[in-house]
């Protein structure tokens, strides 16, 4: 049995990539395109950036993957959104599903007969000023990362920022108390990520920390350490991961076990969108190790 898959990440509306990906798709007949994140175009300033995006998914995002629909009308498409794009405009994707593409994040849907892919678009809490998908990472901090993660949050955490509602972007602030209240170690004790893990392939839009897979560009780990210990807690059959587009270039990997002795097998494209160069991964889901990289 084979099944065919194209994932890539971070194409952030880049369309001379999504012609690329849906060119590739075709070529290699896949069954599934997996897209983890920040699909929309980020260069717009201030309130433009909800208006142009809401224009993105709603004409241009359809035109660029329904050739892979008509083409193949047997595959399929998941995707979802990242740290970059607007929430508010979800409504927009959601008006597509499931007829041209399926949307996963926080959702469990079935893959093949075999397999069952879930989503999860939010990051820890980035520099940068849309925190729609941002999150704490820990509520309740393990005393063996106390001491990282207090560093992290004073090194890359910037807890002020916007996030985007139908009246545009409004200021936003996280404080101490929801860090109790929320965090992506919360939100992955529930049963539709702990559900039969060694049957899932796991969409996280960022990586898990302290791995090749979460390269900054100064060579600091920034990935989830609550997703990491979700990982090697749970050992799901397959995670797939974006948001750090260096990381590849930087650590010359794109594949690693977690932990290192453990089954799970972690992936990230690495994809940078700054260029028309767009980085895919190409598997058989039935033998994930067996992933090639290419940048086209």
């Amino acid at each position: 049995m084979q099944h065919k898959v194209l994932f890539t990440s971070d194409m952030h509306g880049n369309e001379d990539q999504y012609q690329k990906l849906v060119k590739r798709a075709i070529r290699n007949s896949v069954k599934s395109v997996i897209i983890g994140g920040d699909i929309t175009p980020k260069n717009f300033r201030d309130e433009a950036i909800i208006s142009g995006q809401r224009h993105f998914l709603d004409k241009r995002l359809p035109k660029f993957l329904s050739p892979i629909k008509k083409k193949l009308p047997n595959s399929k498409i998941f995707l979802m959104m990242g740290n970059d794009d607007c929430a508010v405009n979800l409504d927009v994707l959601e008006r597509r599903d499931p007829e041209l593409f399926q949307l996963i994040h926080g959702k469990r849907i079935k893959l093949t007969e075999d397999f069952d892919i879930v989503g999860y678009s939010y990051v820890p809490i980035t520099p940068f000023g849309l925190k729609d998908w941002e999150k704490f990472d820990f509520s309740e901090v393990p005393k063996h990362l106390s001491l990282r993660y207090r560093m992290r949050k004073i090194g890359n955490y910037d807890p002020f920022g916007y996030k985007s509602t139908q009246f545009g972007l409004k200021k936003f602030a996280f404080t101490p108390e929801m860090e109790k209240e929320d965090s992506i170690q919360k939100d992955l004790t529930n049963d539709l990520f702990y559900k039969d893990a060694g049957k899932t392939v796991y969409v996280f839009h960022t990586s898990p920390d302290n791995t090749n897979l979460d390269l900054c560009y100064d060579k600091t780990h920034v990935g989830s350490m609550a997703i990491r210990q979700f990982i090697e807690k749970t050992q799901p059959y397959l995670t797939l991961h974006g948001h750090i587009h260096e990381t590849v270039n930087l650590s010359g990997r794109y594949i690693e076990n977690v932990p290192v002795d453990g089954k799970t097998l972690c992936l990230t494209a690495g994809n940078d969108n700054s260029s028309s160069r767009l980085a895919v991964l190409v598997f058989d889901l039935y033998a994930p190790q067996t992933a090639v990289r290419e940048v086209i």
